[in-house]
C-alpha cells in the first residue's frame, strides 16, 4: 500500500486561516470600542426651564413639576446651586 505523506493544501492553511480570522476579529472589537469611548457623555442634568430674574436667562429648574421654581444656577455653570427643600418657591 501507499500512504500520502503531504496534506492537502487546504488543510495545511486552516491554521494560517483561524489564526488571521481571530486577529481580524480582535482588530476589529479594539476599533469599535475606541469609537465609543470618543462620543461626548451627556449631562445627566436638564438644561434650565424657567427664567426667575428677568434677565432672558434660563437660570431655575422646576423638578417637581408644580410651575415653581426649585433649584437655582446663582453662578451660570449650569448645575443646580440652591436648592428649594420645603417647597415655598424661594432657595433654602
Amino acid at each position: 500500500m501507499h500512504s500520502k505523506q503531504t496534506l492537502k493544501p487546504k488543510r495545511r492553511m486552516t491554521p494560517y486561516l483561524i489564526t488571521v480570522g481571530v486577529g481580524f476579529s480582535m482588530a476589529t472589537g479594539a476599533i469599535a470600542a475606541q469609537d465609543t469611548q470618543e462620543e461626548p457623555m451627556e449631562s445627566e442634568i436638564p438644561a434650565p426651564t424657567i427664567d426667575t430674574d428677568g434677565d432672558g436667562t434660563m437660570d431655575a429648574w422646576d423638578r417637581s413639576g408644580d410651575g415653581k421654581p426649585d433649584a437655582w444656577d446663582t453662578d451660570g455653570d449650569g448645575k443646580p446651586d440652591l436648592l428649594d427643600d420645603d417647597g415655598d418657591g424661594k432657595p433654602d
